[in-house]
């Protein structure tokens, strides 16, 4: 064993205390060695200096520490975009805004239910317009008509008419009114155009009208003609053909010479009526009448009347004057205005007739009576 070194060996020194390096040294120590016959060894090259090395724990904390900022960051960034998309739902969910406020939720419930109410409105009417089918075209079935009517066919065309207008118009008096029309407007030619189509349906059954632009020999005119519906086919109803001003009289002589009635042939039919009545011929009158004649007053209300009238008038002498004679442009119906001397009083008379088979009926008869005196 070596021998233990005393403590008071001069040799012995302390040992100076570890010097701390300067920053930037390594701290290393350099080390020299001598070959073994006491020279000093060669000096070693020198060496590089090595980079400095961060421990692995204060890595790992550096690591720790960026993966938290990572994950915050991403934590922040899913935050905001939730928070962005919440928002955004807010506002799309919240497009038709419901009003907090009674009075707000009234007006909003309001508008609704107008909109809801003309849309309703607006479906009824159109609904209903699909419903009814189309008027149909009388323009063939009218043109049809005029040219009969044009080529002297008018007892074809009253044959085929309606039963409501025969009831109404006589055969003669529509014969001598489309004569008459032939007479002032010249041949027809064309329905040009159609102006209006109706079609209703009353107690009285379907009926229709066609209102045209016609075409005559004279000029262009206007004309409707009514249709209604029997047996399965529309029948003529009625007829209307305006005159142009161009084609009706100008003056007033002319228009009175249009209207001027066969004085001689009325004054004569009212010559024996008038006579009829003096000798008590109550019946012969009533029945030579024309229908709408006996049709407006009964047998014995007719006998009443004129007794009545004589007892008033006495006996019937004679017509003093022709006042008025008139008769309309186709020379089917006239008037006749009288003075009248009866044996008791002189008075005016009013006569109404229509022509029936070359012949003038009686439909109206009324004479004015006088007055009663006042007693003195």
């Amino acid at each position: 064993m070596p021998p233990e070194d005393g403590p008071d060996d001069p040799d012995d020194k302390p040992e100076p205390a570890p010097e701390t390096p300067a920053p930037g040294e390594s701290g290393s120590v350099d080390v020299r060695f001598t070959d073994p016959e006491g020279k000093p060894a060669a000096e070693p090259a020198p060496r590089r200096k090595r980079a400095r090395t961060i421990p692995v724990a204060i890595a790992v904390k550096v690591g720790e520490k960026v993966v938290h900022s990572a994950d915050a960051i991403g934590d922040r960034v899913v935050q905001a975009s939730d928070s962005l998309t919440a928002k955004v739902g807010e506002s799309l969910s919240a497009l038709p805004v419901v009003p907090r406020t009674r009075r707000g939720r009234v007006m909003a419930r309001s508008v609704i239910l107008s909109f809801l109410l003309v849309f309703s409105w607006i479906a009824v009417i159109v609904g209903l317009q699909l419903r009814h089918a189309r008027p149909p075209d009388f323009r063939p079935l009218a043109n049809g008509i005029l040219v009969a009517l044009r080529d002297g066919q008018a007892r074809e065309v009253y044959a085929n008419a309606s039963i409501r207008f025969q009831e109404v118009v006589l055969e003669e008096t529509f014969v001598e009114q489309m004569a008459d029309m032939n007479r002032t407007l010249g041949p027809f030619e064309e329905i040009s155009a159609v102006l209006d189509t109706e079609l209703n349906r009353g107690p009285g059954g379907r009926t229709g009208r066609v209102d045209a632009r016609l075409e005559y020999a004279s000029g262009p005119t206007k004309g409707s003609m009514a249709f209604r519906w029997e047996g399965g086919q529309w029948k003529m109803l009625g007829i209307f053909v305006d005159v142009p001003k161009n084609v009706a009289p100008a003056t007033q002589a002319q228009r009175e010479a249009r209207v001027k009635g066969p004085e001689d042939e009325l004054r004569a039919v009212a010559q024996r009526i008038l006579e009829q009545s003096a000798r008590n011929e109550i019946d012969e009158i009533w029945n030579q009448a024309a229908l709408g004649f006996q049709q407006s007053i009964a047998l014995p209300n007719f006998r009443q009347t004129e007794a009545d009238r004589r007892k008033v008038l006495g006996p019937f002498r004679r017509i003093l004057h022709v006042t008025s004679a008139r008769q309309n442009p186709s020379r089917t119906g006239a008037s006749l205005q009288l003075l009248i001397e009866f044996e008791k009083a002189t008075i005016t008379g009013s006569f109404e007739f229509t022509k029936i088979d070359d012949a003038w009926k009686l439909t109206f008869f009324k004479l004015v009576l006088p007055l009663p005196r006042v007693p003195e």
